[in-house]
């Protein structure tokens, strides 16, 4: 009985040992000891082949790297003007004239040039654009990448106090119109793509 329990035990101690080594089979649990025969010298690349081999069953191959691809990838344009909670506020001025200005951050990934215009809402009385600037400049301003503030300075002239309703508009804060601002950037355009 002595004898058994040995030849039992030195035949588990056995197996083991046949996948012993760092090759590409697993089986048991262990990994095998197969080899791989390449046509580049030894090298990693590939093309692979294995030998025939002798392993204990159950056994699988395992992933083995052969090969790895480059991956590329056209960078568009992105540019976040922070104006969710923005208002331009307009206080008078002069008779008849009102201005105010509002500043806020922009963010982009490419030199920009940012263009300024207002549209009154429909149903506004009568008034006019007395001048629309971006960070004390024009109507036109550049922001270069990473992004920084920008004021927007606007002053309307000739407006129609006396068509505004006396129960609804007067001695209110109303809105009265848009400043839409328009976007481009200030690379050249590469037709046939980048990539």
């Amino acid at each position: 009985m002595k004898k058994i329990i040995f030849a039992v035990a030195l035949v588990a101690l056995m197996v083991p040992a046949t996948f012993a080594g760092t090759g590409y089979l697993t089986g048991n649990g262990t990994n095998g000891s197969v080899d791989w025969e390449t046509t580049d010298g030894g090298n990693s690349t590939g093309p692979f082949e294995v030998k025939g081999e002798n392993y204990n069953w159950p056994a699988t191959y395992d992933f083995v790297t052969a090969a790895t691809i480059r991956v590329r990838m056209e960078v568009g344009f992105w540019i976040k003007f922070n104006t969710k909670d923005a208002w331009l506020t307009l206080k008078q001025v002069e008779i008849h004239k009102y201005a105010g200005s509002v500043t806020f951050a922009v963010q982009n990934n490419v030199n920009v040039e940012v263009h300024a215009s207002f549209a009154k809402l429909d149903g506004m009385p009568g008034m006019e654009v007395d001048s629309l600037s971006l960070n004390e400049g024009g109507d036109t301003a550049q922001i270069n990448a990473p992004g920084a503030n920008l004021k927007v300075y606007l002053k309307i002239k000739n407006v129609d106090l006396s068509a505004f309703n006396a129960d609804t508009q007067v001695g209110k804060c109303i809105q009265i119109g848009l400043v839409t601002l328009t976007v481009r950037p200030l690379v050249r355009p590469n037709i046939a793509g980048v990539c």
